[in-house]
């Protein structure tokens, strides 16, 4: 085991006796419950299955995960990682435990964002790390990774690879689109190439899968959309196409839908993945990644944004394909058409990943029950919903609704 997966696991165990002690110690009177707005002591299976999952000693020796044939995953955005309300993801924790969910995505924050104390890469801790010095990923494993009927959720972190500090500092490294407008938030093509992006994803993958042991680490916002005309990005496509100019329409305007240039993008992206994916050989933790939802029948998915399914699929274990009903860029198609032209013959290798943004707030608890029901009636085996943040009452209940309660272990 490496030293800092031994640290880990040995202070996770130490805040778990912390935790389970006050519970231990709080007068009957004065112990939480969900009618003050705080939530009941630790189950005692519950806190059989946390002494083995946090537990100092090999990954071997882990509590098995849920066995149920389908994955149920609720994504916890990082601005609930990282709230500073104390009772908020205790809150998230009191909903999952009556819900039959399998596991729980956690974000981690961006590259330049980071949402734990990382002494290698100190000028990139989140504001609130820096802020407090907590770990705030190593405390939603510990208050997530068990049910309080005993029953051990799957682990994923996700890696956001949007930039926007490291875009302030070197605003050289931002995207610029056909029409020369400057991005705030996306790299360019030639920045995650040349400069030391790619490698900064590498090793914050490596930390995580060293750090916290999860089952998967996801990639997000993994593509290339339009900021892609910068002039380093030209000379790396000329290198890469031979042609001398940008593709041209009719009109001698920078042609944004040429297939060369959707070609180009998805080199890059998949590029950058392969390199990533090297940390993951001799593991068993499996990397996935998240993909913008087609907008035609075109097997290969979204090339337009670097998102070549085809290609990234020889590169990750899974692609979670976003459906964003309230989301114009990712919304074209329902789960029904989505199982028809992609889970369906890949049922292990793809995911449908329902978002609850909209245009003036979240999506209905209708819409969102709606989707729901045609994953269960395609056998969809991947099944994730995002983020906790929209999720109100309505929305808990529709999970409850569909998904069900949770199977006791005991």
């Amino acid at each position: 085991m490496s030293a800092a997966r031994s640290t880990y696991r040995s202070w996770s165990l130490t805040m778990l006796i912390v935790l389970l002690m006050c519970f231990t110690c709080l007068p009957a009177a004065t112990q939480p419950t969900a009618e003050n707005g705080t939530y009941p002591p630790v189950s005692t299976a519950q806190k059989q299955c946390l002494v083995a999952a946090l537990a100092p000693q090999d990954s071997e020796s882990s509590p098995p995960v849920n066995d149920e044939p389908n994955s149920r995953v609720v994504n916890i955005g990082f601005e609930d990682v990282t709230s500073d309300d104390p009772t908020r993801i205790p809150e998230i924790a009191h909903e999952l435990n009556s819900i039959n969910v399998t596991g729980v995505s956690i974000s981690v924050g961006r590259l330049d964002w980071i949402g734990f104390p990382w002494a290698k890469y100190s000028n990139q801790e989140s504001e609130e790390v820096a802020r407090t010095g907590r770990d705030y990923v190593s405390e939603a494993i510990s208050a997530l990774i068990c049910s309080d009927s005993g029953q051990r959720r799957t682990i994923t972190l996700s890696i956001d690879t949007l930039l926007g500090r490291d875009i302030e500092l070197h605003p050289e490294r931002a995207g610029i689109n056909a029409q020369g407008t400057v991005s705030k938030n996306w790299g360019s093509v030639s920045a995650w190439k040349y400069t030391d992006l790619s490698t900064r994803l590498e090793q914050l993958t490596s930390e995580l899968i060293n750090r916290y042991s999860p089952n998967s680490i996801n990639v997000t916002e993994m593509m290339f959309p339009s900021y892609t005309f910068s002039d380093a990005d030209f000379q790396d496509f000329q290198a890469y196409s031979g042609m001398h100019q940008w593709p041209l329409t009719a009109e001698g305007a920078k042609d944004t839908d040429s297939e060369l240039l959707h070609a180009w993008r998805s080199d890059a992206v998949s590029s950058i993945m392969a390199v990533v994916a090297r940390q993951f050989e001799g593991t068993d933790v499996q990397l996935t990644m998240d993909v913008r939802s087609p907008f035609t029948t075109d097997s290969r998915g979204r090339p337009d944004s670097g998102q070549d399914y085809e290609q990234l699929l020889k590169i990750v274990d899974r692609l979670n394909i976003w459906n964003f009903q309230g989301v114009n860029s990712s919304g074209y198609y329902d789960t029904e058409q989505l199982s028809r032209l992609f889970v369906d013959a890949a049922p292990s290798r793809f995911g449908i990943e329902l978002g609850l943004w909209e245009k003036y707030g979240r999506l209905s608890a209708e819409t969102l029950e709606r989707e729901l029901r045609l994953a269960e009636e395609h056998k969809v085996q991947y099944v994730s919903i995002t983020p906790t943040s929209l999720m109100d009452e309505q929305i808990w209940d529709t999970l409850r609704k569909i998904w069900g309660a949770p199977k006791d272990v005991n």
